[in-house]
């Protein structure tokens, strides 16, 4: 396999993915939810007179309900793993069931990348009236941190004053984004494993599953929290709770362990993948 062939078919892939019908449902679900979350954010910065910083979609993303639907958003996108649509017949037969398999990987990986980087890049738009650049937090979140959010304006999450003492704005949406990359990817890549040694159904239902441990990590009682959460990846992707205790107990595992986790999970769902597709009968079907 030549890298300027694997390349060719790489971009071709990606691209199909990006500007796919899927894709553009969940932008306009995930834009949609980010501007209900940012916009009393926009509203308390007019008020108050404070220029908002553009950093606020790491603790949106740690809210528990959006990264909820945020993530039924994710296995909608990758709902027709393992892409065997009869348009993707003609590809597999160019370029070889390896290499196919190998671009997919990629190109997964290379979208989970692309969603992260785009919702970061909207919630910072979404402020454009009211946004000041600036590498600190600024004086509005910090007010909201340290004295609530007023009711009047119906925030839908909260800003952590001790996550905000831990992280600089760069380094926390740098981790926001490259755990959500990481978690993301490991989804689509596990829906795209399993569907291929059991069925789509139920890669769609494992992932609903893991998703929805999140709801467990939250409700079970404090002195398990860490435990519980150290096989919850999807939780991972609450950033803002890295670092902080409840009950002498930390709430996340170590960031060292995530990563390591999810990068061992993403090479292992990737083997069973390249493997699987050298042997197994193709069952092309029509798109959805």
């Amino acid at each position: 396999m030549s890298m300027t062939g694997y390349f060719r078919s790489f971009r071709q892939m990606f691209t199909e993915r990006v500007f796919s019908s899927r894709t553009y449902v969940v932008a306009v679900l995930q834009g949609f939810m980010l501007h209900l979350y940012m916009r009393p954010v926009a509203a308390f910065s007019r008020d108050m007179g404070y220029a908002a910083a553009p950093w606020a979609f790491p603790f949106i993303l740690s809210n528990i309900f959006y990264l909820l639907l945020f993530m039924i958003g994710i296995i909608y996108c990758f709902s027709d793993v393992p892409f065997m649509q009869y348009k993707n017949m003609y590809q597999v037969i160019r370029t070889g069931r390896r290499r196919w398999a190998a671009c997919q990987v990629s190109a997964i990986l290379a979208q989970s990348f692309l969603i992260m980087a785009a919702n970061v890049f909207f919630s910072m738009a979404l402020l454009s009236g009211s946004c000041e650049l600036t590498l600190d937090w600024g004086k509005l979140y910090h007010t909201l941190a340290l004295t609530g959010s007023p009711e009047e304006y119906r925030f839908l999450f909260a800003f952590s004053y001790e996550t905000m003492q831990m992280f600089s704005p760069l380094e926390l949406t740098a981790l926001t984004v490259i755990i959500g990359t990481l978690g993301i990817g490991f989804i689509g890549l596990f829906m795209f494993a399993v569907s291929i040694y059991i069925n789509r159904s139920v890669a769609v239902t494992a992932a609903f599953v893991m998703v929805l441990m999140i709801y467990l990590v939250e409700n079970i009682h404090p002195l398990l929290r860490e435990k519980m959460a150290m096989f919850a990846p999807v939780n991972w992707m609450r950033v803002t709770q890295i670092g902080v205790k409840l009950h002498d107990s930390f709430i996340q595992p170590p960031v060292f362990y995530m990563l390591m986790v999810l990068a061992a999970g993403i090479a292992v769902c990737a083997v069973l993948i390249l493997i699987k597709i050298k042997k197994m009968e193709f069952q092309w079907y029509k798109e959805e």
